[in-house]
């Protein structure tokens, strides 16, 4: 317990570097792009406008305030995976300064994830002026934002530190995840209603962490949600456990990984 008390000390006495890694992510993400910046906003409304007419279009999902469920939907979700996909390679590409001077690695991984944290909260503009035009109303829990967007954080880091050290020592991990990632967002009520999925598959959804983080973020927005301290349970406990295993994970390879960049 000492010693991991003493890295998490160490990697906030390096936080000036860590205010850098996070400037420089979210300037390298938008460098060449004209629209800059904007494109944190711009990116999930163009997603929802193209999966709003093919699923409420085509497939006729009748879901009400869908505009908001979809966005809603596209934003947490592009939180997690652009967070988590940035960081598997983290550690690979910032080799040259791991090599010449000491800097705690897990700082890496963590700077990706908080990058990801700006963005996210850019990105919930669109969101509300959208539930605002849509004539919806704000629910009584809008306290949970910042609730959820501390257990998603949480639970990106722990899933972003197994993976940027795996892919030290297993470069394939990069295109493993990138299908697992996929196969996870369409197994997500993100798209399409939860009352759609068949009673006999409903427990592969309780088993899905980012359905619960989902559904308490669309409940501190705008929708009526049961039994919300009970998701914020499990919610709680998913995260715990990811922080948890990417933690001993990346203790475990610590010492190696500047032998195998």
């Amino acid at each position: 317990m000492g010693r991991q008390a003493g890295e998490i000390a160490e990697i906030l006495r390096y936080k000036e570097l860590l205010r850098n890694l996070v400037t420089r992510d979210i300037k390298v993400r938008y460098k060449r792009s004209v629209l800059g910046f904007l494109w944190v906003m711009l990116n999930p409304l163009l997603m929802m406008l193209v999966m709003s007419m093919v699923f409420s279009g085509l497939f006729k999902v009748s879901t009400p305030n869908y505009t908001s469920y979809l966005l809603s939907g596209i934003i947490l979700w592009n939180f997690f995976s652009q967070s988590t996909t940035t960081a598997v390679v983290s550690l690979v590409s910032n080799s040259s300064l791991i090599k010449k001077i000491y800097i705690p690695t897990a700082i890496f991984p963590l700077s990706v994830v908080l990058s990801a944290v700006v963005n996210f909260l850019f990105s919930l503009v669109p969101l509300l002026l959208i539930i605002y035009v849509t004539g919806g109303a704000l629910s009584g829990r809008v306290y949970l934002l910042p609730v959820i967007l501390l257990l998603v954080a949480l639970f990106s880091f722990g899933v972003a530190l197994m993976l940027s050290t795996l892919t030290v020592f297993f470069h394939d991990t990069i295109y493993i995840y990138e299908v697992l990632l996929m196969v996870w967002m369409y197994a997500t009520p993100i798209f399409y209603p939860e009352s759609i999925i068949p009673g006999k598959f409903l427990f592969v959804l309780h088993l899905n962490p980012f359905y619960y983080y989902l559904t308490i973020f669309r409940g501190a927005l705008y929708l009526d949600v049961s039994a919300v301290s009970v998701k914020l349970l499990y919610g709680l406990c998913f995260s715990l456990a990811s922080v948890a295993a990417g933690w001993l994970f990346y203790r475990a390879n610590k010492d190696k990984i500047v032998y195998h960049l």
